[in-house]
């Protein structure tokens, strides 16, 4: 023993003195490779904003922050996985803002000052969030003492959470308080004047109805169109903004399927049929069946319209310790066995007192107040008294602790069973996630034949056998076909599913179809156009019950798509512009000896159309689509001008104005707001983006995560 305790006095002197040596040899040799560059912490940069930047151990640090948090404001031990990925969101939102907006801040002298933040807890203009926080459900109003005793007793909590909670709060009151100021002062400078909204109205109240003459861009034959290549290249120079994009990758993929075996169902079968004998003699059919069954066990009773389907005939008459199955359903083996048989009510009627324990107060305490109401109660003291005096539930205490009728499944569990097995006017005590529930049954419906089924279910799953097969079969795929061009190839040969997944960005989370990719979108972006996809030199991905190969079947880097990227949009748009220029000199040969549109319709073979009450704000045009150019030159032309081809989306037109109508302007003082409001909620969201594009982000999130 004294030598074991010698071992342990020192365990922690020996980690650390290994773990310390291993730490220099890495540091060391670290720097004679890469020159010092661990130095830099170049490589433990997870972003640059505005130039600065941003080390992984802060965005970490963050980020353990808010989960800790989050644990604790909810009461959770651990967090699954998209919650872990909403707060690295949520974390990453705010370092964006806190970088982004921090010289803002400074040139324009916005902070928050003491005062002004015990304002907003405690004074005049209480923030959002502590009446979010404190204020009472019942009464809708915040409860200024419950405030204020937290703020005495945070900082005695030993384990530091609360405290940590608190400053959490805090920065979020300060931040959002900081933003707002600044975005007030943003749009109290935007304004409206009163002639630009009359200007404004004018373009909305003038109306004109218009003839027009148009051809479609697809009456000029795609073969009589000629491009060159240099025409491509003179678009895409005039247009290059249009093709701006970000990273994306496109793969090609195959699955290698784990599917249960014959072998696995035969065991799956044994298992089953193997505990049937231990299940018919066991007496605590519950926890037997908790103890051995791989689905959630459900203790309640049923009527037999409530029970399965396909069992509900079969058991709900037979005796007590009655075993049906095994049967098979949902890729689960089932056994049931007619646990309990039961006349129950299907629902009862009940009032309650809700005792809530404070921080100060002990669970004896609790429930030795308990006991001393049930004493009050039992000696004649009123019920609905004692409820408005000591419960916690004031929605009942109005019905004087009165819950009403309700059904077993209406409550939680061990409050249900509790009101369901009493007796009619009996006192009984019951504890919950609320608090400690003093109960009186005071009606019960007429009982109805119930039975608790006890279900054990065994999941039909593929075995280690089975596991090492398919992988067998796809390492000898991948090991033959470590080529696009064989992998294409044996494909075809053998009959397999290609899949395809596009657009893929280095920060998704999610790709259809395969749980949890994540490593594999990571090790997507580190492959070639037409590699095969590895990580630590394994082409095989294990996600899920799937085994995963796949090459990367094109790339596109964050910037301006290349002229062959984009080559058949280009095609398109030059071609729609020399149809335009085709169809325009047309138009103009007819034009020119007679300018009148019935003649030039007359000559294109087509009719001429009309448009009525057309405004600055109109769609589209009857007969024509969606045409904002057309429009635009429409409620711009004099009355009977006729105008010369105009090129629109869909394709060239001649128009006449025939009438022009101008509504009086009116009310131009509610359109100045209507102006000024719009320009304020522009700003609420605009600015922040002006400032995010100017800060040229760059994100390094997926080489961490």
């Amino acid at each position: 023993m004294a030598t074991l305790e010698k071992i342990r006095n020192r365990a922690g002197v020996l980690v650390a003195v290994v773990i310390g040596m291993a730490l220099i040899a890495f540091i060391l040799g670290d720097f004679s490779n890469s020159g010092g560059a661990l130095f830099s912490n170049s490589q433990f940069e997870i972003a640059e904003i505005s130039g600065k930047s941003v080390p992984y151990q802060k965005y970490q640090k963050e980020l353990n922050n808010i989960m800790e948090i989050t644990k604790f404001s909810t009461g959770q031990s651990t967090l699954d996985e998209p919650s872990v990925q909403r707060i690295r969101e949520q974390t990453w939102t705010q370092m964006v803002r806190e970088y982004v907006l921090e010289d803002e801040y400074n040139d324009l002298g916005i902070d928050i000052c003491s005062q002004e933040l015990w304002d907003m807890v405690q004074g005049e203009n209480i923030h959002p969030i502590i009446r979010n926080l404190f204020t009472n459900p019942e009464t809708g109003e915040l409860n200024t003492l419950a405030v204020i005793r937290f703020l005495k007793s945070y900082d005695q909590d030993p384990t530091g959470q609360q405290k940590a909670y608190w400053l959490f709060i805090e920065d979020q009151m300060i931040q959002e308080r900081m933003y707002s100021k600044y975005l007030n002062l943003i749009s109290k400078g935007l304004y409206s004047t009163k002639l630009e909204a009359q200007s404004e109205l004018s373009y909305i109240n003038k109306k004109v109805d218009f003839e027009f003459v148009f051809q479609n861009f697809q009456t000029v034959p795609d073969s009589t169109i000629e491009i060159s290549t240099s025409e491509l290249k003179e678009y895409y120079n005039n247009h290059q903004s249009e093709y701006k994009q970000t990273a994306l990758r496109a793969i090609e993929y195959i699955t290698f399927d784990v599917v249960a075996s014959e072998e696995d169902k035969k065991e799956a079968e044994d298992w089953i049929t193997n505990i049937q004998p231990d299940f018919a003699s066991t007496e605590n059919n519950i926890e037997f069946a908790h103890l051995n069954s791989e689905v959630p066990v459900d203790n309640s009773f049923y009527k037999q319209d409530e029970l399965p389907e396909n069992i509900k005939d079969i058991i709900f008459n037979e005796e007590k310790g009655f075993i049906y199955g095994p049967y098979f359903e949902n890729e689960t083996y089932y056994l049931a066995k007619l646990s309990e048989i039961k006349f129950l009510p299907d629902s009862v009627k009940a009032k309650h007192i809700l005792i809530q324990p404070t921080s100060n107060e002990s669970a004896a305490q609790v429930y030795a107040l308990a006991d001393s109401l049930i004493s009050l109660l039992k000696s004649g003291t009123s019920f609905a008294s004692l409820s408005e005096k000591y419960s916690a539930d004031k929605a009942a205490n109005e019905k004087d602790g009165d819950l009403g009728w309700f059904r077993a499944n209406q409550m939680v569990t061990p409050f249900s069973d509790t009101c369901f097995s009493a007796k009619i006017g009996e006192y009984k005590m019951v504890a919950t996630e609320f608090g400690l529930h003093i109960v009186q049954v005071t009606d019960k419906a007429r009982s109805e034949k119930k039975v608790q089924l006890a279900v054990i279910g065994r999941k039909l799953q593929p075995g280690s056998e089975t596991y090492q097969k398919t992988y067998g079969q796809a390492s000898k795929f991948a090991g033959n076909n470590h080529t696009y061009e064989a992998f294409i190839q044996a494909i075809e040969q053998d009959g397999l599913t290609k899949k395809v997944a596009n657009n893929i960005k280095e920060s998704d989370q999610q790709l259809a179809g395969l749980e949890y990719p994540r490593e594999f979108i990571r090790s997507i972006y580190s492959t070639d156009n037409n590699e095969i996809i590895t990580s630590q030199n394994n082409p095989i991905f294990e996600l899920g019950n799937r085994f995963v190969i796949g090459f990367v079947s094109d790339v596109k880097e964050e910037g301006f798509a290349s002229i062959e990227q984009v080559k058949p949009q280009l095609m398109v748009q030059v071609k729609k512009e020399k149809k335009a220029d085709l169809l325009a000199e047309k138009f103009n040969k007819i034009l020119k000896d007679n300018p009148d549109l019935m003649n030039l319709a007359s000559n294109l073979n087509t009719d001429v159309y009309e448009a009525t009450d057309i405004n600055f704000r109109s769609y589209a045009i009857p007969n024509a689509g969606i045409e904002p150019k057309i429009i635009a030159v429409a409620t711009s032309m004099e009355q009977d001008q006729i105008s010369g081809p105009v090129k629109g989306s869909n394709g060239v037109f001649v128009l006449k104005v025939n009438a022009i109508r101008a509504d009086e302007v009116s009310n131009s003082d509610l359109q100045q707001m209507q102006m000024i409001t719009q320009f304020q909620n522009r700003a609420n969201y605009e600015a922040f983006e002006a400032l995010k594009e100017r800060a040229g982000i760059i994100d390094k999130r997926s080489k961490f995560y």
